[in-house]
C-alpha cells in the first residue's frame, strides 16, 4: 500500500489489517523516502505557515510532529523528518490497539519495521527493525 508521507488513516489502517488478518501478511514496511513532498510540505507549515488547499493540509497534519521533533537537529531537515515521521508511523502500529494487529505483534506472527528509500542510489535503509 502507497500513500504520501506513509500516514497511517482509516482507509490504510483497514487495508493494513485487512493484509494481516485476512492475507496473512507477516511483515509491514513503513517506508520513507528523500525528497518527500509531503514532508516537504508539512516542513514548510511548521518553519513558515504555510497553508495548502484542498486536503492537502489534512493529509499533512499527522506529519507535523515529526517535523517539530526535529526541528532544531543539525544537519538536513527534511531527512530527518522523513526518518522520524517513519518512526512514528512504526512506533503507532507497533502500539495498535487494534486487536487484529495487536494479537499478531504479542504472538511474534507479525513484524513492523521502518526503512528509508535513496532514490539516486536504489538502496532501502532498515533503520528502525528494534521491537
Amino acid at each position: 500500500m502507497r500513500n504520501a508521507g506513509n500516514t497511517v488513516d482509516t482507509v490504510a489502517l483497514g487495508s493494513i489489517e485487512y493484509a494481516v488478518a485476512e492475507l496473512g501478511v507477516s511483515l509491514i514496511v513503513v517506508t520513507g523516502h528523500e525528497r518527500c513532498g509531503a514532508v516537504i510540505a508539512a516542513t514548510a507549515v511548521v518553519l513558515e505557515n504555510a497553508t495548502f488547499p484542498g486536503s492537502i493540509g489534512r493529509m499533512i497534519e499527522p506529519i507535523i510532529p515529526a517535523v517539530f521533533k526535529v526541528r532544531h537537529d543539525e544537519g538536513d531537515l527534511i531527512d530527518y523528518a522523513v526518518h522520524e515521521n517513519v518512526r512514528r508511523v512504526v512506533r503507532q502500529l507497533r502500539v495498535s490497539t487494534e486487536p487484529l494487529l495487536a494479537g499478531p505483534l504479542c504472538d511474534g506472527r507479525l513484524k513492523v519495521v521502518g526503512a528509508y528509500y535513496d532514490f539516486q542510489t536504489g538502496a532501502v535503509d532498515f533503520f528502525d527493525e528494534s521491537e
